[in-house]
């Protein structure tokens, strides 16, 4: 699942009984905090992926039963949610475990980061974060929630070790989730019957979740007929290969992979840079951006200082060949000497982008970019990062690069910086994205545009895209003033909208979310 191929996830979860199903949506959260609870693994390797709503839900049951049972120490706190249209409340105790929502260079806090509180008074928060480092902070100026369950796994969660992902009707669960999640050495996936009707719906409805998560294009079916037959080859795959399947003959696999890391590793990526490797830890790249170990106990692991990834040789092999899970193993064995199947799956070939895109209800649409806009980085204004992330100095390269500075005390803060994958290229891609909202204020649709690690578009075939429910909804760029002209700009795309801006144009500037050519660069509303 980590490189899309949704069947053969769902048959290894199957294999090892981390596949959940239950009649209604609350018995699948009854079900995943009962694992929850009783879980091996210590509090801080444990992670939670679901909905946002749902997200809630199981913050709140599974504090109760931290209070309960003793976990939780000292006085309670309630701390008004900030943005709420009604008063909220979230109460936090010693013992609770949080996660951050801000960067913050002074304390050496990330967004995303989990930590678990400490100490608690009226002014001010202790907590010590799951990298061991302990943190004091103004409740004020650090924006944090409770961190049992999230919306989103990013490489801040990628260590976890005991991850329960909580699907419901495709919203919460997303294939740029699922790849943050490939270490953990333990995935549980549920589902319910009434939003799932049996395993080949839940393929169909994680094949559209991974179309770039949340693509509005007009598209066919056949890609959810692909991963239904391809589920259906890998059972029949299971029954004549049983063997392969096995726990034993994986780290049979392994530990001989070990031995040959540098002769796979160089098959697989060419030849190394030489001035940048040492003995065991061989490099890629003219910047040495790939690092492959290839002696003592961490042999056969690699790292992607570009990118964040990491893993061993077999997530290696389906990241540069393509292979599924499966085609790893074959290829693996072949050149390690262990091969013996008669029979290869035989997998389905790739579709095109115009058959990647499947069609999905309006809610569902809406639902992803508006979990987009909550695991999306803030690029300016009154909130922005202290320190900001590696894709949001890409996003800040991209404007400047058109002549556009922010005023952060005007700045809209629908205008973000987010990691989105391209299923052709098979790549993910630092994005600017601009969020549209409609009348009554929510948000809706979402104008990307795909960028690469120098600031410009990417070189793919779409890089400026629309998702989700754009329709009716548009981008504010700027609001007027009592004292400006009582005028609308609407633009063609937010650039030019933030062009319009800088240029000292007064009034409501907004940007459309569509991507067609506008007849007149913009119009004006008296």
């Amino acid at each position: 699942m980590i490189n899309g191929d949704i069947a053969d996830g769902i048959v290894l979860l199957s294999d090892n009984n981390s596949l959940r199903a239950d009649n209604t949506l609350k018995e699948s959260i009854n079900q995943l905090i009962n694992d929850w609870k009783n879980s091996k693994f210590e509090l801080q390797d444990r992670l939670i992926i679901a909905g946002h709503k749902e997200a809630e839900n199981i913050n709140q049951n599974i504090r109760n039963y931290m209070k309960e049972n003793g976990a939780l120490k000292g006085p309670e706190y309630s701390i008004l949610i900030s943005g709420a249209e009604s008063k909220k409340y979230a109460n936090y105790m010693a013992g609770d475990r949080i996660v951050f929502q801000t960067n913050d260079k002074d304390l050496q806090i990330q967004n995303s980061e989990f930590a678990t509180l400490v100490s608690i008074d009226e002014s001010k928060f202790v907590a010590k974060t799951d990298t061991g480092n302990e943190v004091s902070f103004d409740l004020n100026k650090i924006s944090f929630k409770h961190g049992y369950a999230t919306t989103v796994c990013n490489p801040q969660t990628a260590v976890k070790k005991d991850v329960y992902v909580l699907h419901n009707n495709g919203v919460g669960i997303e294939s740029s989730n699922i790849s943050m999640i490939g270490n953990a050495e333990q995935v549980r996936l549920y589902y319910n019957v009434q939003a799932t009707k049996n395993v080949a719906n839940l393929i169909e409805q994680l094949s559209t979740a991974k179309t770039d998560s949340i693509n509005s294009k007009e598209e066919n079916n056949d890609v959810q007929a692909n991963e239904v037959r391809q589920y259906q080859s890998a059972q029949n795959y299971r029954k004549n290969d049983y063997y392969s399947n096995s726990e034993e003959e994986l780290q049979k696999l392994r530990d001989a992979i070990a031995y040959r890391a540098d002769t796979i590793a160089c098959d697989l990526l060419g030849d190394p840079n030489k001035r940048l490797s040492r003995y065991g830890k061989i490099r890629w790249g003219d910047t040495g951006k790939i690092q492959v170990t290839t002696e003592g106990k961490y042999a056969g692991k690699w790292y992607d200082f570009s990118t964040g990834e990491k893993g061993d040789l077999l997530s290696l092999v389906q990241r540069e060949r393509g292979y599924s899970f499966f085609e790893a193993k074959e290829y693996l064995k072949s050149m390690v000497g262990m091969s013996n199947i008669s029979q290869r799956y035989q997998r389905p070939p790739k579709t095109d982008d115009s058959q990647q895109y499947t069609q999905q209800p309006e809610s569902v649409k809406i639902a992803n970019v508006q979990n987009l806009y909550e695991r999306s980085s803030r690029i300016h204004g009154y909130e922005i990062d202290t320190s900001p992330s590696a894709e949001v100095e890409i996003v800040k390269k991209y404007l400047e690069n058109r002549g556009i500075t922010f005023d952060k005390s005007t700045a809209s803060s629908d205008l973000k910086a987010s990691i989105l994958f391209d299923t052709q290229t098979r790549e993910n891609y630092t994005a600017f994205t601009a969020f549209a909202r409609n009348s009554k204020g929510e948000i809706t649709g979402v104008q990307a545009v795909y960028l690469n690690l120098a600031g410009d578009k990417a070189n793919i075939s779409i890089n400026r895209r629309s998702f989700g429910k754009i329709s009716g909804s548009f981008i504010t760029i700027a609001k007027r003033n009592a004292n400006d002209p009582n005028i609308t700009i609407i633009a063609e795309g937010a650039e030019t909208a933030l062009s319009l801006q800088q240029s000292g144009i007064k009034g409501n500037i907004i940007a459309s979310a569509r991507n067609f050519e506008f007849e007149k660069l913009f119009t004006i509303f008296w």
